[in-house]
């Protein structure tokens, strides 16, 4: 008798084949008799109560206590159960239970996920993605496809086979309280394009994807969780638009659909719930539609459905197959075999149910059911590709809604005295640090209450140029805050909120300069937001759902990146995992006291994809290093500052490099150096000495009894200069040349409570002038050579290399840190301290330059003294890759940045101001022995180096303090740190 019921459940499964289109998952089962005999092996030994019992899928609570798990016992061993819905907890517990649940259980369980934005709606350790209504504003559909097939694939993991998504909802009510935000949007077609794209990435790994809430849940007002919505459309409307990405979502053959709780008088006069309407269920879904998938109810603990007697019962005969989440399993069991028995349920219609749900469970692959494998499972789910793909969902989401005057992406940004005001936020976000990395902002929070931060920020910000305005609530005191702090100033909006929180700043948006939506308060859509604001991604978001006399669905401005972008290595085909032997080195370097610390930067393709701090300013541990720290570039200066400077010159003066030094530095004149060009000193090719102590026309050495140094340590030269040198204790400086204290005659600062005479920069520029020449033509790095540079920058420009450098350069990029004698800027605990010189300045260095030919001309000088951090260092190199444009503005010409980064001296490996690799003698090159020709850069001193590659469009810049406490310590350079790096920043590459 058991084998004829299962042979006309076949035949009656068969015969709706003809009738209906059998989901893909079904049609595309590789050996469909062995689906058939598997499923027909298990039912043949079911009882009726077995049988019964695989239409209920229950809800059971993520704890693995003794009486949870007894209660899961007695669902699977007293009402054998079919499935099981988890509700919230964590993934190791739950994969726990799922292993325990399945060894209970005669035939394997269906494992179910309520997981509209993936498993974090439900465990709260896995990656949160955003909800729908972001998504929806995403263009590329295929990034909903990858999303879909990620969410499978975590799913895959968990033990998981059903995934109650998509929404196929349209959300064309602002009001609603249940979708709201779980719908992709209210226009019919794009519902339908993402809910199908989702799904179809969904079940490439074999996840039931059900989609919800049949006929169409998104235009109520009413929660069905609490009470019976009303859908009080007519027939028409409900097919065209409601119903509509139901059909889409069968025709394109997917497993699965959810039936909600609603009333629709249109489609069946009885007001019956929808789930328990056969009118609904069986005769549109099943018949007009043809849906030959599995259906399941929405939750049937909802007051929408509970409060009908014998729901469960109703709800099989309307045509439902799982019943889920039945509230008092005992009674509801009870009421389904006394509805069999007496024969209110056919015992057919039971079976048909219960072979169909072993069909899906043979297609889920349930078949071959292995345990969770709860070994490094959080790590599984955290993935890399999935961290990739939600920073990726975010970014391509973000909608730039208003841009009156193109402001966006921020350009000119020198003339803006920016402030950023986060209202709702109780600390520094995301935002805040990312809007940072891009640019110089003072950063207020406002929360609602907080009357004394109300009046400062009002006071405060008004000194701005222009606000940037993020908020993360509607609340009527926030409301009124926004409308006072943007009442008369320029400012932009960006909305972490929902479409529909927007009109209550609709007075507000009207003013404003330009408005974009991140539709959540998250991590990833605060960086997104930021970088969208400044370029560093493109704009390409479309808005999801109208807001009403605001803006229409579909609106969104598009523009492409321009500034450096933050991304993970592998988006640009690097390899993070050898990346991470970086970090290994690092440890390496600080354990041997190579140096206390370090900023590493690794940028490809205009996107940053390595940006880390390691240890300390000091080996007392007594401040970590952060990104926004500053560092000492030393020699970096060279290519950083004053090449820059003398290609800003060229283009701006038609300076030619062929010209002489003497032109601009009239000094030179009657000299054996009037003939030198600009050309010779980039190429190191003047003849000048590497550097000379100028310090010494400010000691008073004749008061010395011998020599200023010697090579060993006595009572008399104990000041140790270097590893085997030291001064006498005794030498003294010029009472005329120094002073304790700044004045009009001494404002050259060389250190703290230590000035200069304003004559000495002079006495430094004579007593070049008179230094020798020595093999003119050849090579000889020299700092001298970029002192004259410097003095010609200065002549041409006629202000002083510093400040053309900042207000041409450096502050219109956003690179703020980058610059001269940073104390005037910066608090010291900013800056990484260098050595603790006790010979010529008697102080730990902080913000002071450490190179004396630098600190002896106050700080500012070609070959030293540049300060900054590697984020803003950054965007100067990539502006080099971008061959002289950079945030959407040309700073040099073409022709400039391309003779200036790819000229090479024939007589050396020097380019014209840059280092490079030399090719010759790979062993002897300052660069990876990977680094291309093409590749230049620069080393400092103080431990510092950069190098860009353009083949590779690669930059890679390594910032420490090696000097610290003693420049001595060449460790950094006997174990060749900074270019090991490079070679597995070379290795990383795909």
């Amino acid at each position: 008798m058991k084998r004829l019921l299962s042979s006309l459940s076949a035949l009656l499964l068969t015969f709706c084949a003809f009738a209906q289109q059998l989901p893909a998952l079904y049609q595309n089962q590789a050996d469909s008799l062995a689906m058939i005999h598997w499923s027909d092996s298990i039912f043949d030994t079911m009882t009726p109560e077995e049988r019964i019992g695989q239409l209920f899928m229950p809800i059971v609570e993520v704890k693995n206590t003794p009486q949870n798990k007894q209660l899961l016992r007695r669902y699977v061993e007293e009402y054998k159960i079919g499935g099981i819905l988890y509700s919230k907890g964590v993934s190791l517990q739950q994969a726990e239970l799922t292993n325990y649940a399945q060894s209970l259980s005669k035939a394997p369980l269906f494992i179910s996920l309520d997981g509209e934005w993936g498993l974090a709606m439900r465990l709260t350790d896995t990656p949160r993605f955003p909800r729908n209504m972001m998504l929806g504003a995403i263009a590329d559909d295929s990034l909903l496809t990858a999303y879909g097939k990620e969410v499978g694939r975590q799913c895959a993991e968990m033990g998981i086979h059903i995934n109650f998504a998509p929404v196929l909802d349209m959300n064309s009510n602002p009001a609603n309280p249940v979708i709201n935000t779980r719908s992709f949007g209210e226009d019919k077609d794009l519902v339908a394009r993402k809910s199908i794209a989702y799904a179809s990435g969904l079940e490439s790994h074999h996840i039931i994807a059900v989609g919800k809430h049949f006929p169409g849940h998104g235009d109520t007002s009413e929660d069905s969780h609490h009470t019976l919505p009303v859908l009080d459309h007519d027939s028409t409307r409900m097919y065209d638009y409601e119903i509509a990405p139901f059909r889409a979502y069968v025709d394109a053959g997917f497993s699965g659909m959810l039936t909600a709780h609603l009333a629709v008088p249109a489609l069946d006069s009885s007001n019956m719930p929808s789930s328990l309407s056969p009118k609904m269920v069986n005769g549109i879904l099943k018949e007009e539609l043809a849906f030959s998938g599995l259906v399941f109810t929405d939750g049937l603990a909802m007051k929408g459905v509970s409060s009908q007697p014998d729901f469960c019962v109703k709800a099989l005969l309307a045509g439902n197959d799982v019943l889920l989440g039945a509230p008092n399993m005992a009674l509801q069991v009870k009421s389904v075999r006394d509805a069999v028995a007496d024969g209110t349920l056919p015992m057919a219609l039971v079976e048909e149910k219960c072979l169909k749900i072993l069909r899906y469970k043979y297609i889920a692959g349930l078949a071959d059911l292995k345990p969770v494998k709860t070994t490094n499972l959080s790590g599984r789910l955290n993935s890399r590709q999935a961290q990739i793909l939600n920073r990726r969902l975010h970014a391509e989401a973000i909608t730039v809604l208003k841009d009156e005057n193109a402001l966006l992406p921020l350009q000119r940004l020198e003339e803006k005295r920016l402030a950023v005001v986060s209202v709702g936020a109780l600390a520094q976000n995301s935002f805040d640090k990312t809007l940072d990395k891009y640019n110089a902002h003072v950063s207020y929070r406002f929360v609602a209450g907080d009357k004394a931060s109300h009046t400062r920020i009002l006071s405060q910000a008004r000194e701005s140029d222009l606000l940037i305005v993020g908020i993360q609530s509607d609340k009527s005191a926030d409301v009124e805050f926004v409308r006072s702090l943007c009442a008369g100033k320029r400012f932009i909006l960006v909305f972490f909120t929902s479409p529909y929180r927007m009109q209550a700043y609709k007075r507000v948006i009207g003013d404003a300069e330009a408005v974009v939506l991140a539709y959540e308060n998250s991590s990833l859509a605060g960086e997104a937001a930021a970088q969208v604001i400044y370029g560093g991604i493109p704009a390409k978001g479309q808005l999801s759902v109208s807001v009403p006399g605001l803006f229409q669905a579909g609106a969104g401005i598009s523009y492409e990146q321009v500034r450096l972008g933050y991304v993970f290595p592998e988006e640009e085909d690097v390899d993070s995992r050898v990346l991470r032997k970086i970090d290994r080195i690092v440890e390496e370097g600080i354990g041997k006291k190579a140096f206390p610390g370090c900023q590493i930067l690794v940028a490809r393709n205009g996107n940053v994809i390595y940006n880390r701090s390691f240890g300390f300013f000091d080996y007392a541990e007594s401040k970590p290093v952060e990104d926004d720290d500053i560092y000492d570039l030393a020699s970096v200066t060279k290519a950083a500052a004053t090449v820059p400077a003398v290609m800003k010159v060229r283009d701006d003066y038609k300076v030619k490099i062929s010209e002489p030094l003497s032109r601009f530095v009239p000094v030179l004149k009657g000299s054996d150096k009037a003939t030198l060009t600009l050309r010779e000193a980039l190429f190191h090719e003047t003849g000048l000495p590497g550097g000379h102590p100028f310090y010494r026309m400010a000691m008073d050495l004749d008061s010395l009894k011998g020599p200023l140094f010697k090579g060993t340590r006595d009572l008399n030269y104990r000041l140790q200069v270097d590893k085997a040198l030291y001064a006498h204790k005794d030498y003294r400086f010029q009472q005329a040349l120094v002073s304790a204290e700044k004045s009009d005659g001494y404002p050259l600062q060389v250190a703290q409570g230590f000035y200069l005479n304003a004559s000495f920069r002079d006495s430094i520029l004579l007593k070049l002038r008179d230094l020798p020449l020595k093999s003119r033509g050849q090579y000889r790095y020299s700092c001298l050579n970029f002192v004259l540079l410097r003095q010609a920058v200065e002549r041409i420009s006629g202000v002083s290399m510093d400040q053309y450098l900042y207000n041409n350069i450096y502050r219109p990029l956003g690179a703020t840190s980058l610059l001269y004698n940073p104390l005037k800027q910066y608090d010291a605990k900013k800056i990484a301290p260098t050595e603790n010189d006790q010979f010529l300045r008697k102080q730990l260095l902080v913000g002071y330059v450490h190179d004396e030919i630098a600190a002896f001309s106050g700080g500012v000088e070609g070959n030293a003294g540049l300060f900054g951090n590697a984020n803003d260092l950054a965007k100067l190199l990539q502006l080099l890759l971008n061959e002289g444009e950079y945030g959407g503005e040309r700073y040099f010409t073409r022709e400039t940045v391309r003779l200036f980064t790819m000229s090479k001296s024939p007589k050396s490996r020097r380019g014209l101001g840059f280092d490079k690799p030399n090719i010759q003698n790979p062993r002897l090159s300052p660069t990876a022995v990977k680094a291309p020709a093409s590749v230049y850069g620069h080393t400092g001193f103080t431990g510092t180096a950069f190098w860009v590659d353009p083949e590779h469009q690669l930059v890679y810049i390594f910032l420490t303090n090696r000097v610290y406490p003693h420049r001595w310590n060449k460790q950094l350079m006997a174990d060749n740190y900074r270019t090991r790096i490079q070679e597995v920043i070379y290795e990383s590459l795909k």
